[in-house]
């Protein structure tokens, strides 16, 4: 990644963030208890069971970024001004908790469209593709059941933001509560994360019309975010195994390897145990060209509202050499998203109430090749909450 393209990326969040009147917004921790309603299934955090009762902090909402970032910068952005539509996607897609619509506004704020759910269900998840204007958004049954299954659509928009297309991909309903969505770069494979009916951990991919799952029992292990590759080819995912202590490993499985076994068809590319080391893995994200898989750290919470070390670390998806460490800060736990070669950790600030407006975030742009890091800032919603975003 060049440096011009990181300046850009860089400009194009500090101008949106300053979009975002700091009266409007209301400082709060950026962490939430666990058992708020929801969240805790959508974690880019990964939530071990045994330490619930420790109340780990969450992420309640997410942002998911194309995986390229086109056109050349404009003399405005260049000079810092707020001339950013040139330089990321044009739209962001926000599913409103708690999920009775879905808005496409502007980076800056405006919303253009908004969409009601399909009938008898509530919008659960969106994730972006490289295209700007295309999205795959994921709906439940609108129901009281503990367990509900998805479906997928492609919701696409026109120049101006407006809904021009939403279509039901040929696969139907899946069998699974969704814990997590990722798309490649056109959409044509889409990996996620959830638990059976029975209780078993999945991590699946839709390609085309087929769905591929692979399976492991709750008893053995928990599994966390997915990532995937521009082209689709891998998914990378954190498990943590159950029994004395916590393992936790970054593994990448192969999206054309036979359904089966989840932990004997993917391979572990870094791993660790806890108490021996007293770090949890809250998120991670493969590289676009699927080389290096890259883990966020930090120690379990002792406290709510508690700024702890986080560490971001690479691993080499071929298992050849030590792990980097990329860089380091001090906040809530990321949602860590590759963008070309670039990675962007954002963390989440939750509102003090369910009112509240959502406060702006606190992210930064890194670059792994050079392992430098630059603060931004993301705006927040003026009123309300949202429960999953896409940009």
């Amino acid at each position: 990644m060049n440096s011009d393209l990181e300046d850009r990326i860089r400009d194009a969040y500090q101008a949106a963030g300053r979009t975002v009147q700091p009266q409007t917004l209301r400082r709060t921790t950026p962490e939430v208890a666990a058992g708020s309603t929801r969240r805790p299934r959508r974690l880019n955090a990964l939530i071990p069971v045994a330490a619930a009762v420790a109340v780990l902090a969450v992420i309640g909402a997410s942002v998911a970024l194309p995986r390229l970032l086109t056109g050349s910068a404009s003399p405005a952005s260049a000079a810092g001004k707020p001339g950013i539509s040139a330089h990321y996607p044009p739209f962001q897609v926000i599913v409103t908790q708690p999920g009775t619509h879905l808005l496409v506004r502007t980076p800056a704020g405006h919303v253009d469209s908004t969409l009601a759910p399909p009938q008898r269900t509530t919008w659960s998840y969106v994730t972006a593709t490289a295209n700007p204007r295309k999205f795959i958004v994921a709906t439940s049954p609108n129901t009281g059941a503990l367990w509900k299954p998805f479906r997928l659509y492609t919701l696409t928009l026109s120049a101006r933001g407006a809904v021009t297309h939403l279509a039901p991909l040929a696969v139907g309903t899946v069998p699974v509560q969704l814990g997590w969505l990722a798309a490649d770069a056109d959409g044509g494979v889409i990996a996620f994360s959830g638990d059976r009916s029975s209780g078993a951990f999945v991590v699946g991919a839709v390609i085309g019309n087929q769905v591929k799952q692979w399976s492991v029992s709750d008893s053995e292990a928990f599994i966390g975010n997915v990532s995937v590759t521009s082209a689709g080819n891998k998914i990378a995912f954190i498990t943590q195994y159950n029994g004395p202590g916590s393992h936790f490993a970054a593994m990448v499985l192969a999206t054309g390897s036979a359904p089966g076994s989840l932990l004997t068809k993917a391979k572990t590319v870094g791993s660790y145990d806890y108490p021996r080391k007293f770090l949890y893995m809250f998120s991670m994200a493969i590289s676009p060209d699927g080389n290096w898989v890259y883990v966020v750290t930090r120690p379990i919470l002792p406290s709510l509202g508690a700024k702890l070390p986080t560490t971001l670390t690479a691993y080499s998806a071929s298992r050849q050499g030590a792990p980097v460490t990329i860089a380091t800060w001090t906040g809530g736990e990321p949602a860590l998203l590759p963008i070309g070669g670039m990675l962007f950790a954002w963390m989440y600030d939750m509102p003090s109430s369910a009112t509240a407006p959502t406060p702006a975030s606190t992210a930064y742009l890194i670059n792994p090749a050079t392992r430098t890091k630059t603060a931004v800032r993301l705006p927040g919603l003026s009123s309300g909450q949202y429960s999953w975003l896409a940009w």
